[in-house]
């Protein structure tokens, strides 16, 4: 993955929101969390696991990438929360393990989705869950532009994907709340000062708080304003960038 997909925690980072956003939106799909032993496919830098964590029986994040997987553990402490290092398509896990698997922006970077898939189901108990997100393809076949992706799924070609694997699928799709969408525009104007993308040498924190600061001038919210609360699931949602599933044995 590019090392932008890997960002640490960042409370003012709008796609950081966004991605957070994911596993709020999951626990509150799922359900009776407190009695669940989780999977975090792909885990990253470690925050959404460890967001999971605070309601579930038990959560193990996972990742190929050492460094990602050793820092997530040094971050993030608690005693029902770790981390190991594994390549999702090969987990070492028996069988019916977990109740559900959490897998976000994971499978289209997989050589081979279907192997993905199947150990997933492998490792889910009779009734198990996975709850999945991924970019919205262009068209079926299309190349994807991020050269890290191997693929990007139509609503089609996702459906028939996971269909192969699990009896009930529902479909969602993601989209900015007002405020956030608001917010989102007054930082694009002032992106658009900078076509060089000269910004990036800035420190973060200067950054946003200029963005927050213009953004408040024109009557929208500060970057520290922004929940995860702003970012909205609708099930159906065909105008979206983000496709997310939850799938049921």
């Amino acid at each position: 993955m590019r090392c932008e997909e890997r960002r640490a925690e960042c409370p003012t980072h709008t796609q950081h929101i966004v991605n957070l956003s994911a596993y709020r939106w999951a626990m509150e799909t799922l359900g009776g969390i407190a009695d669940m032993r989780l999977l975090d496919a792909a885990c990253g830098t470690g925050y959404g696991s460890f967001a999971l964590a605070t309601r579930a029986r038990s959560v193990v994040g996972v990742d190929r990438d050492f460094p990602t997987v050793r820092e997530a553990s040094r971050r993030y402490h608690q005693s029902n929360l770790r981390f190991l290092t594994m390549d999702c398509g090969a987990v070492a896990f028996e069988d019916a393990t977990f109740d559900a698997v959490v897998s976000f922006e994971t499978i289209e970077h997989l050589n081979d989705d279907r192997q993905f898939l199947r150990e997933v189901t492998r490792i889910l108990t009779p009734d198990g869950c996975l709850v999945l997100s991924t970019p919205h393809g262009k068209a079926i076949g299309a190349v994807p532009d991020n050269p890290f992706h191997c693929r990007e799924y139509t609503w089609d070609e996702l459906q028939i994907l996971l269909s192969e694997h699990f009896h009930s699928v529902r479909f969602f799709g993601r989209r900015l709340g007002a405020r956030l969408e608001r917010l989102e525009r007054e930082l694009n104007r002032v992106r658009r000062f900078d076509p060089l993308g000269l910004r990036r040498f800035l420190p973060r924190k200067f950054r946003h708080r200029v963005g927050g600061l213009i953004s408040r001038s024109r009557g929208g919210i500060d970057l520290e304003e922004v929940t995860t609360a702003d970012v909205e699931y609708c099930e159906g949602l065909s105008a979206t960038s983000t496709l997310l599933a939850i799938c049921r044995r």
